[in-house]
């Protein structure tokens, strides 16, 4: 399976630019008396976590095709100081093997920048079972990155953090005419849709300037 070496690092984590975003505004209620004091909020801190899931023949295909596709998921979800959602077009990561890259996901919370700021590494693959005649395998790819918060708007803007990217890759392929036993040496590129998923997750310290 020649063609799972190197997907785990390479599925970027770029939101498509074709999301629709908003930013809230907040009004301050004047004073009563004739003079105010105004508040000193504290950062919002905590860890910010990303997560989105795609699953069968969508994840078997864009491994079909060598990765070089935009991976579409059902949604990313944002959890932690910013509670958010994308959906849609904003829930498509590209793909890419630049050892250092700068995305930007794009909200209804507002705009996350991220930066890539080191090379992927990845595990060996591996056989995570078999059901049948098809073998099913596991790989994973990392690497690290910090929150760009000049580029943050909404909620984002000037936030600072950093953390991990994680993707993983759940892939099955059926054995080869003869074969009885599981094995990267022995299983085809005939990948099947059943079982099939790919996880994308980032997750690290997150805080907000306002």
């Amino acid at each position: 399976m020649r063609k799972l070496a190197g997907l785990a690092g390479a599925i970027a984590l770029a939101a498509a630019v074709g999301a629709c975003s908003s930013s809230s505004s907040s009004t301050s209620a004047s004073s009563s008396s004739s003079t105010s004091a105004k508040a000193t909020v504290a950062p919002k801190s905590g860890t910010e976590t990303i997560t989105g899931t795609v699953t069968g023949a969508a994840a078997a295909n864009w491994v079909n095709s060598g990765g070089k596709t935009q991976l579409q998921l059902p949604s990313l979800v944002f959890t932690g100081p910013v509670d958010t959602t994308i959906t849609g077009p904003g829930a498509r990561l590209d793909s890419g093997t630049a050892k250092t890259s700068t995305h930007t996901f794009v909200t209804p919370a507002g705009n996350l920048t991220l930066q890539r700021t080191s090379s992927t590494s990845e595990s060996p693959l591996a056989v995570a079972g078999k059901s049948g005649s098809t073998c099913y395998f596991k790989k994973t790819g990392t690497y690290s990155y910090t929150v760009a918060g000049s580029q943050g708007t909404g909620k984002f803007a000037g936030a600072t953090g950093s953390g991990t990217i994680t993707n993983t890759l759940v892939l099955g392929a059926d054995l080869l005419p003869g074969k009885t036993t599981c094995s990267a040496d022995n299983v085809g590129s005939n990948l099947v849709a059943k079982g099939a998923s790919i996880t994308f997750q980032a997750s690290g310290p997150l805080t907000l300037k306002q």
